[in-house]
């Protein structure tokens, strides 16, 4: 009974976690609205396999040798902030890539789901929060003394868990009135997504 409560709270903080607007959901939003349905569950798809692998290096102690070393830890930091950096200046040049296509009423041309996974990857590998994250949370599970079952089981069900909550975000905002709006103003809120990564980015970098 106590490790199915260990569980269920672990997974419904997990589940939280996806309702604080951080570089994961923005990124989502934006594969979503600017591309297709398809490349946003494909970044969660991406997104999925950096949790699996987080919990992985979490589980064998590296994220707590990670974020003891201040030189480890501002590496990956900085490898997160640049990547978001130059996310957010791609999301900016889209309205330039369509107008100069005279398309500015059509969807941004597709990338492909390898892509659309690379970039979900490459966000939550490049987080140096999720690392922390996952770290507190298989030591608080270890040091519980809870069966190991416990830890294989958030290890399967945490990646899942985001990949389900990934794409009922893509799902959302792909609904035909939530894209018919952002066709209208897209110009808008591409700006507003490129803003989104660019504040986090500072965010991160400045964060100690």
């Amino acid at each position: 009974m106590e490790s199915l409560i260990l569980i269920s709270t672990i997974l419904a903080i997990h589940i939280f976690a996806w309702f604080t607007p951080g570089p994961l959901f923005v990124l989502i939003i934006r594969n979503s609205l600017v591309y297709s349905r398809k490349s946003g569950i494909w970044t969660a798809v991406g997104i999925a396999i950096g949790n699996f692998i987080h919990i992985s290096y979490s589980i064998t102690g590296l994220a707590l040798i990670i974020s003891a070393s201040p030189v480890a830890f501002n590496i990956i930091k900085f490898l997160g902030v640049g990547y978001l950096i130059y996310l957010a200046i791609k999301t900016f040049l889209i309205k330039i890539e369509t107008q100069k296509a005279d398309t500015t009423s059509e969807q941004h041309k597709d990338i492909s789901p390898f892509q659309a996974a690379k970039i979900g990857f490459l966000t939550n590998m490049l987080s140096p929060k999720a690392s922390l994250f996952f770290a507190s949370i298989f030591a608080t599970v270890m040091a519980s003394g809870s069966p190991f079952w416990v830890v294989i089981f958030l290890w399967i069900a945490m990646p899942f868990n985001s990949f389900i909550m990934a794409s009922i975000l893509s799902v959302f905002f792909t609904q035909k009135k939530v894209r018919s709006i952002y066709g209208n103003y897209q110009h808008i809120v591409n700006k507003l997504l490129g803003v989104a990564l660019l504040a986090l980015a500072i965010m991160i970098a400045i964060h100690k």
